[in-house]
C-alpha cells in the first residue's frame, strides 16, 4: 500500500470540494493501493478529522496554514489548480518525494503541460501508478515556481480578478479583466539583466514551461525539463502596442516582434518602481526588485 498525503484546495476551480466528495476521492485512491491522509490548504488540520463525509455542503476555507509533514510518505497528492501546486511544491520541496497531480484548478496549465489528464478517474490512476519524471522549477524570495513569474500587467490584473468571477467564467474572468486593466492600470517600466545585458520593458513572463494561461505559447521554447528559464520581455510603453503583443502571441508571431526579447537564461535580475508587482504560477508573491533563477534540483513529478 501506497503512503500519501492528499493536499487539496476545497475552493479550487467552480465546484467547490464538498465533504462528501472528499470521502469519495479518499475511497477511489483506496482502492488503487494508495492510502492518503488528507490535508487541506486553507482549513487548519485540526478540522479533517471532524468532517462529516455524508455532507454536500462545500469545505470552507480559512487563511490558516495547517503545515505538511511529508516523513515516511511515499507521494504527495495534491487536488487543486496551478495556484495550489505553487503552494504545494513549496511546501513539499524539502522532502524530495514525488508529486502526483489531480486537476480541479481554473487552467490546470502544469496538468497540460505533462499530458495528464483532466479526467478526474484518469488523473487518479496516473496518480497511483505513473511513471516518475524531475522537472525543474524557478526560484526567487524563497519560493518556487513551476510554470512563470509574471512582472507587471498580468499581476496586476490577478490582483483585480473578483473571486466570484473567476469561479463563474473560468479563464474567461483574467480576460475581461485583462482587457479592463490594460486601460486602467499604469505601464510601469522596469530594468532586467540577463547575461549582463541590461533592458528595459514593461511587461515580463519568465517562464519554466510552454503555456500561459492555459493556451498560449507565451515561451514557445520552454519545458520544465530543461534547466534553464525562458524570459521573453516586452518593451514598448505603448497601450496601443499591447494589443499587437496579444495578436502576435495568438498567432504565435510575438518572437518575430523586433521589440519583443527572448532569451534561455540561468537568473534574471530585475529592478524597478517598488509598486510593480509579481506573480508566480497566477498567484501574487510581491513587488519589485527581485531576482530569479533555477531550482538545480528540481522536483519529482508523477506523469503518464
Amino acid at each position: 500500500m501506497t503512503e500519501a498525503v492528499l493536499l487539496y484546495n476545497p475552493a479550487a476551480g467552480r465546484f467547490p470540494l464538498s465533504q462528501k466528495r472528499l470521502s469519495l476521492l479518499l475511497q477511489s485512491l483506496r482502492q488503487q493501493g494508495v492510502m492518503a491522509q488528507p490535508v487541506c490548504t486553507r482549513l487548519p488540520s485540526r478540522a479533517v478529522s471532524r468532517l462529516d463525509p455524508n455532507s454536500t455542503e462545500p469545505l470552507q476555507p480559512t487563511p490558516e496554514d495547517s503545515g505538511l509533514d511529508l516523513d515516511g510518505k511515499d507521494r504527495l497528492i495534491v487536488y487543486g489548480g496551478d495556484g495550489t501546486l505553487h503552494e504545494a511544491f513549496r511546501l513539499a520541496a524539502p522532502w524530495n518525494i514525488p508529486v502526483a497531480l489531480l486537476p480541479a484548478g481554473t487552467a490546470n496549465v502544469l496538468a497540460r503541460e505533462l499530458g495528464i489528464s483532466l479526467r478526474l478517474k484518469d488523473a487518479l490512476a496516473i496518480a497511483a501508478s505513473g511513471t516518475v519524471r524531475n522537472i525543474y522549477l524557478g526560484e526567487a524570495s524563497g519560493r518556487y515556481f513551476h510554470l512563470m513569474a509574471g512582472i507587471g500587467l498580468d499581476a496586476d490584473v490577478i490582483a483585480r480578478v473578483p473571486p466570484g468571477l473567476k469561479r463563474t467564467l473560468g479563464i474567461g474572468a483574467y480576460w475581461l479583466t485583462g482587457l479592463a486593466a490594460l486601460w486602467n492600470c499604469p505601464l510601469r517600466p522596469f530594468h532586467v539583466t540577463l547575461d549582463g545585458t541590461e533592458w528595459e520593458a514593461s511587461f515580463a513572463v519568465i517562464a519554466n514551461a510552454r503555456l500561459y494561461g492555459g493556451h498560449l505559447l507565451m515561451a514557445p521554447q520552454a519545458s520544465v525539463y530543461q534547466e534553464c528559464l525562458d524570459v521573453c520581455l516586452f518593451t514598448s510603453n505603448h497601450k496601443t502596442r499591447f494589443l499587437n503583443y496579444l495578436w502576435g502571441v495568438l498567432r504565435r508571431r510575438h518572437l518575430d516582434y523586433p521589440d519583443v526579447v527572448y532569451r534561455k537564461v540561468q537568473r534574471v535580475e530585475v529592478t524597478g518602481d517598488p509598486s510593480v508587482p509579481v506573480q508566480m504560477d497566477g498567484e501574487l508573491v510581491g513587488n519589485l526588485p527581485m531576482s530569479f533563477s533555477v531550482f538545480s534540483r528540481g522536483v519529482q513529478i508523477v506523469v503518464p
